[in-house]
């Protein structure tokens, strides 16, 4: 196995278990357009997560016939999850987070995120996080950028730091965050959670359950490779 040079992270649901507050955000914005429907978690899991915000407002429009147009929606949505993460109490990191950070700048990995979100959401769950100055590069879509799973966010990040797609690994927890990495060049770790499950992961280089099991696989890959290399 190669050593990276650099370890990209998405935020929502892979950092930051924020995706139960997307859902409660979509649910109110829904309830005040006067829809009488709640996204469960599957559901919401399987028709939701990992699409544009836009996107997902003219869905809603569609499917429940409101008045209001997506960008409405979508300000209404975006209005509502700004409420939810400005509470720190809301934002919990995903399990393993910790860890495998520590174990990434112990070998002098660099470490960005890479997300579909605002700058301005990243930065507060990151600080909710209290996480704010441990990676080199936070790279959002200011508005400027194709969503995932359009490469644009991956392509920026790369080009801030000034690294290599072939020493990056990315790691993602949906299916259109892996196909961005993976149009951007990068090598994919993917850790679906319980919203992301049931997508489709074939485009990734390896599935892995949580954050614990990536630090895992990175510490005995990179003790493999060390042995070897002392051997010859």
């Amino acid at each position: 196995m190669r050593r990276y040079t650099t370890v990209v992270f998405d935020l929502d649901g892979l950092m930051a278990d924020t995706e139960p507050l997307h859902r409660r955000a979509f649910n109110i914005v829904l309830a005040a357009c006067g829809a009488s429907y709640e996204y469960g978690l599957d559901e919401y899991g399987r028709t939701i997560t990992g699409r544009a915000i836009f996107e997902n407002a003219e869905r809603l429009r569609e499917r429940f016939g409101l008045a209001q147009n997506a960008q409405e929606i979508a300000d209404g949505h975006r209005a509502m999850f700004n409420l939810l993460i400005a509470d720190a109490e809301n934002i919990q990191a995903m399990p393993g987070l910790t860890e495998l950070l520590a174990y990434l700048a112990a070998q002098n990995i660099r470490t960005a995120i890479a997300s579909s979100s605002r700058p301005e959401q990243i930065h507060t769950i990151v600080r909710g996080l209290n996480l704010h100055h441990t990676f080199q590069a936070i790279v959002g879509n200011d508005g400027t950028l194709k969503p995932k799973p359009a490469p644009d966010v991956y392509l920026r990040t790369l080009a801030q730091l000034g690294a290599s797609p072939k020493e990056t690994l990315a790691l993602e927890d949906s299916s259109s965050g892996v196909r961005a990495a993976k149009a951007a060049g990068l090598t994919v770790i993917a850790v679906p959670n319980d919203y992301t499950k049931m997508q489709d992961f074939s485009a990734a280089d390896l599935l892995l359950r949580d954050l614990r099991q990536v630090r895992e696989h990175l510490e005995i890959a990179y003790r493999e490779t060390s042995n070897v290399k002392r051997e010859m």
